[in-house]
């Protein structure tokens, strides 16, 4: 069954929760904890790591449910 579950879509849900996960800490880090001159570094990073882990996840769910809509409406399996 895990075969039929497109297991690599799977690791790509995977790596972008932990990527959209570890974005979380970036998010925790202010100005008080680290330095002046790492923050806008810091700042890209959060932001690159949420897009990238969102970008990930939700692609890889949308084309699995995509890929589940187009074999239950294919035409030529309704015509049998």
């Amino acid at each position: 069954y895990i075969k039929m579950s497109s297991p690599h879509l799977n690791n790509l849900i995977i790596v972008g929760c932990m990527l959209t996960y570890s974005s979380v800490i970036f998010l925790g880090l202010d100005s008080t904890l680290s330095s002046v001159t790492a923050f806008p570094y810091i700042c890209t990073a959060r932001a690159w790591l949420l897009m990238a882990g969102f970008s990930l996840a939700f692609g890889a769910m949308f084309s699995k449910t995509w890929r589940v809509h187009s074999i239950f409406t294919d035409v030529k399996l309704n015509k049998k």
